[in-house]
């Protein structure tokens, strides 16, 4: 098993684990910029910190407030800024990824094949959408590719694709958790008629079985959280933003965990060879 500094120094200099932690240190501005109850709880160890070290008057606790609120939005927009460098050509591989599907479903790969295939292919046009619009997010005085118009357009319908591919994603994983509980039951139902399988090799089975299904709940469950991120951006999930702060910070601690064990994986396969 990979060591805890070292697996954590492999998803420090990930690619994808930079881009989780910098998503996760975005969620958590938004969610103390906008969820109530955790400003307020920011707002009350700010005021206790002030007044035993400075024993500042009234209204200096309330400039404190400000600054922290716009420090607090200034973060949010460059952390959210941070990770687009690091998706600028990711919509070639949801395509790529869609395309390398296309042959299992023509052989009959069933709904669950395809609807993966429009899952990576909304993301893909997401991804190449937010793409070009990267040079306005550079937000460069006096330059503009789009002008601002037709920058809303981009971010907008990106986050129309990025809302159907979730939407995708969340059908496949309720359909692959369905496949695998009935798996499940089958195999149950099999070892009590066929006694002479080995219970080694049946609970060797289960056990993989299970971390499948251990991985599929989770990645369901972050999509479904993840919905608030884009459906709240195009109206179609009437929320506010401190929630999808807080949904956004589940989202990516859940999504964020699929690194960290990938690249613990690595490292014990590196180990192994």
């Amino acid at each position: 098993m990979a060591g805890t500094l070292e697996q954590f120094i492999r998803f420090g200099t990930d690619a994808s684990g930079l881009e989780r932690t910098f998503r996760l240190l975005q969620a958590l501005a938004q969610t103390l910029l906008f969820f109530l109850p955790a400003r307020a709880l920011l707002f009350r160890l700010l005021t206790d910190w002030v007044w035993i070290w400075n024993a500042a008057a009234d209204e200096d606790t309330a400039k404190l407030e400000t600054a922290t609120l716009a420090a607090l939005g200034d973060l949010r927009a460059r952390f959210a800024l941070g990770r687009r460098f690091f998706r600028v050509f990711r919509f070639l591989e949801s395509f790529s990824a869609a395309w390398a599907l296309l042959p299992v479903a023509r052989e009959g790969g069933g709904v669950l094949t395809w609807l993966e295939i429009s899952a990576r292919s909304f993301n893909g046009m997401y991804l190449l959408l937010e793409t070009l619009h990267f040079p306005e997010a550079l937000g460069i005085g006096g330059v503009s590719v789009w002008g601002a118009e037709r920058a809303r357009v981009l971010h907008v319908e990106g986050q129309r694709f990025w809302f159907f591919a979730l939407v995708c994603g969340v059908m496949v994983g309720v359909g692959r958790v369905v496949e695998l509980w009935g798996q499940e039951r089958g195999q149950e139902q099999g070892g009590v008629q066929d006694g002479e399988k080995k219970e080694k090799d049946l609970e060797e089975v289960r056990k993989k079985r299970r971390e499948v299904m251990r991985r599929t709940l989770r990645r369901l469950v972050a999509d479904v959280l993840d919905l608030a991120v884009p459906g709240a951006v195009v109206g179609w999930v009437p929320v506010s933003p401190g929630v999808v702060g807080v949904m956004m910070l589940g989202s990516t601690w859940l999504t964020a965990a699929e690194v960290w064990e990938r690249c613990g994986r690595e490292i014990d396969a590196g180990k192994s060879t």
